[in-house]
Parts: structure tokens; sequence; C-alpha cells
């Protein structure tokens, strides 16, 4: 069953001082099951913020048609099902931590216990248990987004959605949120997760859509993509010349050389064991062994030069300016 359907949806702004319409979404369509967490990749200004506004009703799409639980278009009821991180977190500067998520229960009008158990609750999980009594006007802006997460965790929403959950997060506020959006996954919620850095949707995601020119790309599962995909490998050796065991045809490579060791690369099992074998032959020492694990930026080269090679310039620098955003 699916949780969201997107139908054809566009959305334009007006801009400048004569009100020319600028289109953000054209034509937007997607599908996401119950139980799937689904990770929305595109640059700063491809519309991702707009995709999730218009998906709770914050905006007016211009056209199309947007379901949440079998309802059409965002429902007082469906709204009840959904938790929601926003681009910008909007919090009471004078409240502190447990008052925040307080008010946040009682705004979904939760039984007081049930405020009572999930505030706590849920301050651990985001790493904010000690810091519940100081005023949010004190808390850093990795805390706010911290904070910001668990009120939208307040209502046990069956659908999580979440702009930019990583913004501001130091590397261990990082690791705390991957690990509890996988606790989520496992409990069967249903996630759908903004960003411009691959490594973050990598991590948690079962799928992932690349939005550009404001409509979905690509969509890719990422569990298909490792199925299909054999690792590299890559063989230290020393003690010999290494140029007459790099063979391209046969899909060996020397990537690296230094007077030392040189690092040969392959796919595949056999072709390894052939590679380990002509060392010894030759009367050299294999050093190390060791595998290359595939990931997602793999992907998103080889679909930089599919695109390239298609005349899609403008894809083409966009998924390269995902894969090197976390870089800069």
């Amino acid at each position: 069953m699916n949780v969201l359907e997107l139908d054809k949806v566009s959305k334009s702004f007006a801009k400048g001082l004569l009100g020319r319409k600028h289109r953000v979404l054209g034509g937007l369509s997607l599908q996401i099951e119950r139980g799937e967490v689904f990770g929305l990749l595109g640059h700063n200004g491809a519309g991702k913020t707009t995709t999730m506004r218009v998906i709770l009703g914050l905006l007016r799409p211009d056209g199309g048609e947007v379901t949440l639980f079998g309802d059409r278009g965002a429902t007082r009821r469906a709204l009840s099902r959904i938790g929601y991180l926003g681009d910008e977190t909007g919090l009471y500067p004078h409240l502190n931590g447990g008052e925040m998520l307080q008010f946040a229960g009682e705004l979904f009008r939760l039984a007081p216990h049930v405020i009572r158990s999930r505030r706590n609750s849920l301050l651990k999980a985001v790493g904010l248990a000690e810091k519940r009594e100081v005023k949010i006007s004190k808390y850093s802006k990795g805390m706010r987004q911290r904070l910001g997460i668990a009120i939208a965790l307040m209502n046990d929403p069956e659908l999580l959605i979440l702009d930019e959950p990583y913004s501001s997060l130091d590397p261990v506020g990082r690791r705390q949120l991957r690990k509890l959006l996988l606790s989520l996954k496992q409990k069967g919620k249903t996630i759908l997760l903004s960003s411009h850095i691959v490594p973050d949707v990598e991590a948690v995601c079962d799928r992932v859509g690349i939005l550009s020119g404001g409509t979905i790309q690509k969509c890719l599962s990422l569990k298909e993509i490792y199925a299909q995909k054999t690792t590299p490998v890559e063989v230290t050796v020393s003690g010999i010349d290494p140029r007459p065991l790099a063979d391209p045809v046969r899909g060996v490579s020397l990537v690296f050389q230094n007077p030392g060791a040189f690092v040969l690369r392959c796919e595949g099992r056999g072709l390894m064991k052939q590679l380990v074998s002509s060392v010894y032959e030759r009367g050299g020492d294999v050093l190390e062994i060791k595998p290359l694990k595939f990931s997602l930026e793999d992907y998103l080269l080889e679909t930089l030069t599919a695109a390239s090679a298609d005349g899609a310039d403008t894809l083409a620098t966009e998924i390269e300016e995902l894969i090197h955003a976390h870089s800069s």
C-alpha cells in the first residue's frame, strides 16, 4: 500500500518585479510504500522543500494531485499521522527542551502520561536528556535541530517527513540520527527525507529519487543496485615490476605506485585469484587484498556519464554537485 502518492504535481512562484513565473516543480510524480525509507536527492534549489510543503498542504500546487493514506490532499486526519521537520525549526526561545516537547504533545492532544513518557524517551534518543532544563535561547544550532527531530516524533507518526535532517549536526549527532532513523525503519515507519549530500541518504534509504528540473529524473532501488554490482578489489604488491600485470583489456588497472609498493585493481573473484597467482609466480609479495565498498556515489558517477552521453548536461552537472557537496 502506498502511504504517499504525487501525481504530476506542478508549482511555480512569481519572481522579480514583473512577477514572471518561475517553475520549481513541473509534473512531479512519486509513490512511497508503507515501511519504506525514501531519499530525495537534489542540489540546493532543486525543489525538495517545495515538494514537502506541497505534500503537507503548506503550499497549494498549481496542478496535479497529492494523496496521503488514501485521502486526497493534506486532510486533518492524514496530518495527524505525520511528523515533520522543516528546513527552519520554529521553537520558542523562552521555553526549555522539556517544555517545548510538552507543548508539542499538548497540541497533539496526547494524554499527560503519554506526553511524559515520550518526552523523556525522545530527549534521550536525540542526546538532549542532560539539556532538558536549558532554555532554547541558549541552544546551539545543532541542538535546535535535534530538538526539532524530537518534536517531529512526538505524535509517534506513521509517516515522517524530514527536510535536510542532518543539517547543522556534528559527527556525533549525525551518527545518533542515523541510528534513530534505522530503529524507526525496523519499526515499520515510513520516512521521506531530503538531502543534497549523498552519504546521508545512502546510509538509511531503500530507494532514492534524483530531483532535477522539477521532476524525478531517476528513481533508484539501492538493493537492486548493490545486487547487480560486483565489488572491486585492490591488491597491494611489492618486489616486482607492476607494468606487465596491468592489463586494462582483462580488467586489471594500476591505480597507485611508489618505490616500495603498488596497487592493482580488478573485479571478480576469478580475476583476483589469477592476479595473486601471477604475483607469486613472478617472485613478488602480496601485502594486502582489500575489497572496495560499492557506494551510491559510484552509481551516480555512472549516471553522470550516461546523462552526458545523452546530452543531458544540466542533469549531469547537478549530479556532480551532489557527489562533491559533502567534501566542500
